[in-house]
């Protein structure tokens, strides 16, 4: 995997990654994600996991009527996605994101919220691209806090005081360019994204973005206690590619 690099490599003033997303806390250090920065530790160098061995359908097949979506969006196919996985993009804001209302999800779309997804792998992948999506939205933090966390006490605790809107930078472009399904088990993922950005004129970076996943009430829902966690990377050759730009 490509080794993550200094943040101190970037301005602080014109960074992507000072920009906070999603505030995911577990126990000690506060996790800023999203054109964001991971506030107290970057990962050390292969900290991330390795992405799993992709399991037959045969084995991980869960067909029963209760792991259909909430919206009625039937289990789909448990393998692992993998390259040449075909996509129909859409614009969430200035960001790509994968788009199948009839099949992967998202199922529901109000306004810039996106939830119902199909309980797959590459359900959970969809839903973790959308949540990148609309993390680098004004009001992607807020929506996040209030819809598309899993219930637990962290997520009470972070209620309490939701984050503020953060404005676009029109300098700053950010797209999904691959993925990682590092873990899955039926009920929790955990989908790693990476992400390719630029600042203007010509500034080009790298990172990843994991997110830890729970299905929940029919939808897949990101863990504010799991491990969610930003790393810069020198590049994306480590992630099967996955880009809509």
């Amino acid at each position: 995997m490509s080794p993550p690099v200094e943040s101190q490599a970037l301005d602080r003033q014109s960074s992507p990654w000072t920009r906070p997303w999603f505030i995911a806390s577990a126990a000690v250090v506060a996790v800023l994600v999203a054109l964001g920065v991971l506030y107290a530790v970057l990962p050390a160098p292969g900290a991330e996991p390795a992405p799993a061995t992709s399991p037959s359908a045969s084995s991980t097949n869960t067909a029963q009527g209760d792991q259909d979506s909430a919206c009625g969006l039937p289990t789909g196919d448990q393998r692992y996605p993998s390259v040449g996985l075909p996509t129909k993009w859409e614009l969430l804001g200035r960001v790509a994101v994968p788009t199948d209302p009839k099949g992967i999800g998202p199922g529901r779309v109000d306004g810039n919220l996106r939830t119902c997804y199909q309980h797959s792998p590459t359900g959970a992948l969809y839903a973790a691209a959308n949540l990148v999506g609309l993390g680098f939205r004004p009001e992607g933090p807020k929506l996040i806090h209030k819809e598309l966390m899993a219930e637990s006490p962290e997520r009470d605790r972070l209620m309490a005081s939701p984050p503020a809107e953060t404005p676009e930078n029109p300098s700053l472009t950010m797209q999904i360019g691959g993925f990682k399904v590092a873990s899955y088990s039926g009920d929790t993922a955990k989908i790693t994204i990476g992400v390719k950005g630029t600042k203007a004129p010509s500034t080009v970076f790298y990172g990843s973005l994991s997110l830890a996943l729970r299905w929940e009430d029919g939808d897949w829902k990101v863990m504010p206690e799991g491990a969610t966690t930003m790393t810069q990377l020198q590049d994306l050759s480590d992630f099967v590619p996955w880009t809509g730009v």
